[in-house]
């Protein structure tokens, strides 16, 4: 029995599908998604639908997903998707905000996590989104007050601010400030020069903001420009840019081993 997680997918289902071949998937083992399935690829349903064929799997919430659960919800409530697709949209929205893997201490999340935060702590405050979430009517509120840059964790925050700041950190974190706040305009490679884009301010990224973390590795996609390499062993990048043309990656996370396979959407 083998966990495998898959780097941000994208829509991309002939990919995934390759990648899938690759990996080997058999009964028994389990897929993780590290967020982002949906979002600016050619087959979401599709995608959506597929993951149901496989033995085992585990979604994990990207920016691109909770923006595709809110573009949807109305037709979702409102019992216009068909059947499949209502049932497509279920599979996504019971996803959750973060997994942990006990066997090899393995936390997965989209975009990263803060600094600050413990492995209790983390998984703490993914439940506090999920439930929110899963809930029909303070979904539909969170949908109504979606957008927000709310980009420094303080314990004390409160209401939709609190929310929004949990979801911005676990899925659109990539640098910090010298202040210690997020930058959600940068997007570019890990060393920012003055050739990239803010490559003139003062960011690191938050993975290199602490130097002991709270599990032995933590695996995470959304950051496409890293092309999968953080220069850490502890801190593991898997979104190779599959859907602008770069590749899909998986990893085993019993060995490490990693699977790769271009875009073929």
């Amino acid at each position: 029995m083998g966990n495998y997680v898959v780097g941000d997918v994208h829509g991309c289902l002939n990919t995934l599908k390759r990648l899938c071949d690759q990996c080997g998937i058999c009964d028994g083992d389990t897929v993780y998604f590290i967020g982002d399935l949906v979002g600016k690829g050619s087959d979401e349903w599709g995608i959506l639908e597929f993951i149901d064929t496989l033995p085992s799997y585990q979604l994990i919430l990207g920016n691109h997903d909770l923006n595709f659960l809110r573009t949807h919800f109305r037709a979702h409530q409102e019992q216009s998707l068909t059947e499949r697709q209502d049932k497509a949209y279920q599979r996504l929205q019971a996803g959750s905000l973060a997994k942990w893997h006990a066997k090899s201490d393995t936390l997965m999340v989209h975009a990263g996590i803060w600094p600050g935060w413990s492995l209790a702590t983390t998984m703490s405050l993914a439940a506090e989104v999920e439930a929110i979430l899963k809930d029909t009517s303070l979904a539909s509120q969170y949908y109504e007050v979606f957008f927000g840059d709310e980009n420094q964790w303080h314990a004390q925050l409160i209401g939709w601010q609190r929310v929004r700041c949990i979801i911005n950190i676990l899925t659109r974190i990539r640098m910090l400030t010298s202040a210690s706040k997020m930058d959600f305009d940068y997007t570019g490679p890990a060393n920012p020069t003055s050739d990239t884009n803010h490559g003139d301010k003062d960011l690191t990224p938050w993975y290199q903001c602490r130097a002991d973390w709270p599990c032995q590795q933590i695996v995470f996609g959304h950051w496409a420009m890293l092309k999968g390499q953080t220069g850490r062993k502890d801190i593991i990048n898997i979104d190779g840019g599959c859907v602008y043309g770069g590749q899909l990656i998986g990893m085993c996370l019993e060995t490490g081993e990693r699977f790769t396979t271009d875009n073929m959407d």
